[in-house]
């Protein structure tokens, strides 16, 4: 890919690129221009490069890709770590890593937006509230027992727990 103002050597690893080639090949890219970016993640999610990505789709935020490359970054971490979670954060933070706001949710959920902002403030939420939470986000809910022996998931309503 031809850069603006850079001259990169064709063949250069993703992350041995400049910042600004990276920068570009997010922004301007194609398929075949990511594949590159999203191996070298993949090699290793938990590094240095991964999160230059994460900081740069935060930076510039990309129309739909910004939470594409959240989404893959938080895939390869979870497989890395033996699907842990890659990090514990707030709903609200999570809704808007994968691009969503509040009314969007809120329309999911059948709530106002103003009962969906107290929902995101609260200490202590239901699961039950927490599980509409999650599918109006596009996902579910996994509940882990978290010890030293290691992680259990735990089964609820006699359902089984989801991979």
């Amino acid at each position: 890919m031809n850069h603006r103002h850079l001259e990169v050597v064709s063949g250069t690893p993703a992350e041995a690129q400049p910042l600004a080639a990276v920068v570009d090949i997010l922004q301007r890219g194609d398929l075949d221009d990511w594949r590159p970016i999203a191996r070298a993640i993949r090699r290793d999610p938990m590094g240095e490069f991964a999160d230059k990505v994460l900081r740069l789709v935060d930076a510039y935020p990309m129309y739909g890709t910004s939470s594409l490359w959240r989404s893959w970054i938080d895939r390869c971490r979870a497989r890395a770590e033996g699907a842990a979670p890659s990090k514990e954060v707030e709903p609200s933070a999570l809704r808007r890593r994968l691009g969503m706001t509040q009314v969007e949710v809120a329309g999911r959920m059948g709530i106002s937006q103003s009962d969906l902002s107290k929902l995101e403030r609260r200490r202590d939420l239901r699961l039950s509230t927490l599980r509409s939470y999650a599918q109006a986000l596009g996902g579910g809910i996994r509940v882990l027992f978290v010890s030293s022996d290691g992680t259990t998931a735990i089964r609820l309503d006699g359902a089984e727990p989801s991979p």
